[in-house]
């Protein structure tokens, strides 16, 4: 089971992403608490690349996600035409420091991290490529 959608590279576009998202895995039978943690990674990796992969002056561009479901396995992929940045090479957050210590940032990353089983990057034809996996337990 598959399902492609195209985006543009605004915040507006995340409703109807995670909406699509939860209509798709709805019709794959996968367990609510599997869906929750699929449309978590989803909302912060779409919110990431709007709000930070693109210059104000960056013309319009399309994002487009694919996800793909098998029995056991949900992949998810982003491709964006954004700023090069892969999110795999970032320092691992210190979640062991209290809040008011912690700097700004990569606590999403973080958490995309740990809840998935998969993770790849790539930068192709001037586009970033980020794909997730998870199981279906």
């Amino acid at each position: 089971m598959k399902r492609t959608l195209e985006l543009d590279n605004k915040l507006s576009e995340l409703s109807r992403l995670l909406d699509t998202a939860e209509e798709f895995l709805e019709s794959g039978r996968v367990p609510v608490p599997v869906q929750y943690k699929i449309k978590l990674v989803f909302d912060e990796m779409f919110s990431n690349i709007v709000s930070y992969g693109y210059r104000p002056e960056d013309p319009p561009d399309k994002i487009r996600v694919e996800m793909s479901l098998t029995d056991k396995k949900f992949t998810g992929t982003l491709d964006d035409g954004g700023i090069p940045f892969n999110p795999l090479e970032q320092d691992q957050a210190d979640t062991t420091l209290p809040a008011e210590e912690r700097p700004i940032g990569g606590l999403g990353i973080h958490l995309v991290k740990n809840l998935t089983h998969e993770l790849s990057y790539k930068r192709e034809k001037n586009r970033n490529v980020f794909c997730f996996s998870m199981k279906i337990e």
